[in-house]
């Protein structure tokens, strides 16, 4: 572990801040791969007494295998280990699904063994990539922030740290990590932006973009918080019995507005569509909207209402479908489904499962996602004409044709990079 330490000296003044308030032990999501095994070494490093916990998702053939693998580099290193399996059903979204169950392990871990945080190593690199993804996706300051170092019991404590130094030090220990195949496949936008968008940008800007990201995503973050806590000062004065006044809405200022919007309908958050929407109606432009989820917003009385499809039950309670805009991004069904518009023609296709690609102007402008008897997710027009079957194939009618002129891309995110 000592050796640890002396390889990563120059990351020793970044790792302290990053580790402070930390009490041994912790445990540290350990897949394998450089930066979690690196990181292993790093807590150990720091007297943190790491446990590391290897999560079976059952994904591919020979998975069981790799927690030895990680059981191997917790005794080379000295810290604990600890395998854990979950049972994923195949479906729509499974990396999404995977990822929270891995999280709900990883918690029971940390609780079984009394440590004070699960550490998981996102990298400096991830954290570039996840407010690129964002940015893509049209996020506002909450996006370009990207992962907060801390939430709850889950520390980053890597977002600081390049990737290539990760890997470095594994190399100087000796240690061979484990590589996920899909980490090369460039269908997944992830790994597209990782080795053909972000290089291409360095080469024509002439700098690291990656810190450049990370470092504006720590600036974001701070002003977030603040407007966040500002919106839920705004949203405890301007509610009452779940209503929210109108008048006290439309004369706040407009990016604390929608945040209060966004904390009364979330969670999952709403998109900024959908709280475009809501504002709109508090200015009295509509009577009402209806919005993802199945999720009515009237004004009356001077206050906005919000009423579920449900009759009474909360959204995410019992669930039957999601609207969504076309581009735009829906939440549910423990998923997110992101649709973008380009005017070429892909360069790689995708194979229409998990990620899908369909005649826009065909497809319309708005879309609803539902669940069918047998577990299936749709997603369709308003009148129900179908566009696509998740994990199966776009429908003929929106497939693209050689008269195709705008390209409407589909795709199923796990919403955070792998750990």
């Amino acid at each position: 572990m000592a050796g640890a330490g002396r390889h990563a000296d120059r990351l020793t003044a970044g790792l302290a801040a990053a580790f402070a308030g930390l009490d041994p032990p912790v445990v540290v999501a350990c897949s394998g791969g450089p930066d979690s095994v690196a990181l292993l070494a790093l807590a150990g490093g720091a007297g943190l007494a790491p446990v590391a916990v290897h999560v079976d998702h059952g994904a591919r053939p020979g998975s069981a295998t790799e927690a030895d693998v990680v059981a191997g580099f917790a005794e080379r290193l000295g810290t604990g280990f600890a395998a854990e399996a979950v049972s994923v059903a195949p479906g729509p979204n499974f990396e999404a699904r995977a990822r929270e169950a891995r999280y709900q392990v990883l918690e029971r871990a940390r609780a079984r063994l009394g440590a004070t945080a699960v550490l998981v190593g996102h990298t400096r690199d991830d954290q570039a990539e996840t407010v690129l993804l964002n940015v893509l996706r049209g996020a506002g300051v909450s996006g370009l922030a990207g992962m907060p170092t801390r939430r709850g019991t889950v520390v980053r404590p890597l977002l600081g740290v390049a990737r290539a130094d990760l890997a470095a030090i594994c190399r100087r220990l000796g240690l061979d990590p484990l590589q996920d195949p899909m980490n090369a496949d460039p269908v997944h936008r992830r790994v597209w932006l990782r080795r053909e968008v972000i290089p291409a940008l360095e080469r024509g800007a002439r700098r690291d973009l990656r810190a450049v990201l990370a470092r504006q995503a720590d600036v974001a973050r701070a002003d977030s918080e603040l407007l966040d806590e500002l919106a839920g000062e705004l949203l405890a004065a301007v509610m009452a019995d779940g209503q929210l006044s109108t008048k006290a809405l439309v004369t706040a200022p407009v990016a604390l507005a929608r945040r209060a919007v966004r904390l009364w309908l979330g969670p999952p958050p709403p998109s900024s569509t959908d709280v475009d929407r809501v504002l709109a109606v508090a200015r009295g432009e509509h009577r009402a909207v209806e919005i993802a989820g199945g999720v009515e917003v009237r004004r009356g009385g001077g206050r906005l209402h919000r009423l579920d499809s449900d009759r009474g039950q909360s959204p995410t309670d019992v669930q039957t479908s999601v609207r969504m805009d076309l581009p735009g991004t829906g939440i549910g069904f423990g998923m997110e489904l992101t649709a973008w518009v380009e005017r070429a023609a892909p360069v790689r296709w995708p194979d229409g499962r998990w990620t899908a690609v369909a005649d826009a102007d065909a497809a319309g402008d708005r879309a609803v996602l539902t669940a069918d008897g047998g577990g299936s997710l749709r997603l369709a027009t308003p009148d129900g004409s179908p566009l696509w079957v998740l994990g199966y194939r776009v429908d003929d009618r929106v497939r693209v044709s050689p008269g195709t002129r705008r390209f409407l891309w589909l795709t199923v995110e796990a919403g955070g990079p792998r750990g």
